[in-house]
């Protein structure tokens, strides 16, 4: 097993001591990742980075003898770090023409069931008319409060997470939230809701993976393929 040291700054790291792995022959002495806090997929719990993806991704670079450095920052961040040739790759993440311009999503990690959330009273229905006549939100920045905006919905409030989402929609300052259902549950549970607290209506399910950098890519030409295949080694 990998010695594992935190750093505790303005940022948190879990660093994995390459002193302990084989080196990878596809990949660089230590892999430099970068993620956010975004529990159930990724977060920071009881003195450890853990949830769905992120051990997926401890394990599929466990398979490969991958040495590897994360470091958990806000979202934007990752991807600006990734972008700029500071990091090697940024996860867990939907793909966009936008990220695909400089790096390229492995194969899935994860999926993310999108859901319609409904405030209480409001009719469970997505049609051309509610688009506008309705309120709609999402996280602030994500892919999800920006496909709402190009898509001609009534987008109000820039909720900076889940959380305050959910308490928008309680209070009927948004009338439809759309989010991630893992994420929504997590909050519903934290709120002391249940599940069902909002009528709710499935938008899509899309995977994620891991991005990594282009540059990163033509420097260590075997190694997506390498992270691809042992992927599936880590199938539950």
């Amino acid at each position: 097993m990998p010695s594992i040291t935190f750093c505790l700054l303005t940022m948190m790291s879990l660093v994995a001591s390459s002193a302990t792995w084989a080196q990878a022959s596809v990949g660089p002495a230590r892999l430099m990742l970068t993620t956010q806090d975004w529990p159930p997929y990724q977060e920071y719990k009881f003195g450890q980075m853990q949830g769905i993806a992120l051990d997926k991704v401890k394990c599929v670079l466990g398979k490969m003898g991958q040495p590897y450095q994360l470091t958990m920052t806000t979202w934007s961040d990752a991807q600006l770090r990734v972008h700029s040739g500071a990091q090697h790759g940024f996860f867990v993440a939907t793909q966009t023409a936008e990220r695909d311009d400089y790096a390229t999503l492995s194969a899935p990690v994860a999926h993310q069931k999108l859901m319609w959330y409904f405030g209480p009273g409001v009719e469970p229905k997505i049609d051309e008319l509610s688009k506008v006549n309705l309120k709609f939100s999402a996280k602030f920045g994500s892919n999800k409060w920006f496909w709402l905006k190009r898509n001609g919905f009534n987008v109000v409030k820039q909720p900076r997470d889940a959380k305050v989402l959910l308490k928008l929609l309680k209070q009927r300052e948004i009338d439809v939230a759309l989010e991630d259902e893992l994420v929504f549950d997590g909050e519903l549970k934290e709120a002391g809701l249940p599940n069902d607290f909002f009528q709710d209506q499935i938008h899509e399910t899309k995977p994620m993976g891991v991005y990594f950098s282009n540059r990163f890519l033509n420097k260590y030409s075997g190694f997506l393929a390498a992270f691809n295949a042992a992927v599936s080694k880590c199938e539950r």
